[in-house]
């Protein structure tokens, strides 16, 4: 029995007024998959990131969550799916008056769990991410490196379904770039988590396997090596 792909776009298209800027797009992410999305600056990347949590609806198509068509659900389930999806942007996005476990700690607490929980959820997630004696440390006090860590570990403490990385590693040198891609490329192979990763990393692209999409002109075409 074929198993029901965690995100399947069918036909969408996206149009803001006159500006179309997703034309027919068709995409499968499988559960425990790792998808490369692609294209330059303004392609339509972060919009049709945007569409699978919800946040962006579609002009024209659908789109399925676990085999069920977003634009039927609730906002309270629309909400729920939210917080399964983990983020990982260029900027860290960190708040410079919070500590690292403070940031850390913000999904849970948003679903308001216990105190000891928190942190031993916080600890833990810090301490596989390589990042444990940085708990009590402040943004402004780590590395470009350390501080997308710690972006992951948020991204990662609350247990997600989906991470969606839009381009993580855009404003590292390459050394710390390829470590953080390693990280997430290690969390999918091993904890099966479900990974989209938006990037300009052709180079990186071309040294996986996994399945990559570029977007052209609107249109979502299988990534072959080149612009």
């Amino acid at each position: 029995m074929t198993q029901v792909p965690l995100v399947y776009f069918s036909g969408v298209s996206k149009a803001f007024g006159e500006n179309v800027v997703l034309q027919q797009v068709q995409l499968v992410l499988p559960r425990g998959g790792f998808v490369f999305l692609l294209g330059p600056t303004g392609a339509g990347k972060s919009t049709l990131l945007k569409m699978i949590s919800g946040e962006i609806k579609p002009t024209k198509g659908k789109i399925y969550i676990k085999g069920q068509d977003i634009a039927r659900w609730s906002g309270s389930k629309k909400a729920a799916w939210r917080r399964n999806i983990g983020y990982v942007f260029q900027e860290d996005r960190l708040l410079s008056y919070r500590t690292v476990f403070e940031n850390v700690a913000i999904p849970l607490e948003i679903q308001e769990l216990p105190k000891r929980q928190v942190k031993e959820k916080v600890f833990a997630i810090l301490k596989v991410l390589g990042v444990g004696s940085k708990v009590y440390s402040y943004p402004n006090e780590l590395s470009g490196g350390e501080k997308q860590r710690v972006s992951l570990a948020r991204a990662l403490v609350s247990n997600p379904e989906l991470i969606i990385a839009d381009e993580p590693t855009a404003q590292l040198d390459p050394n710390t770039a390829e470590e953080i891609f390693n990280l997430l490329e290690a969390l999918n192979r091993t904890a099966q988590i479900t990974v989209l990763m938006a990037t300009h990393e052709w180079g990186l692209v071309n040294r996986t396997n996994f399945p990559a999409y570029v977007l052209q002109n609107g249109f979502l075409l299988p990534w072959e090596g080149h612009i």
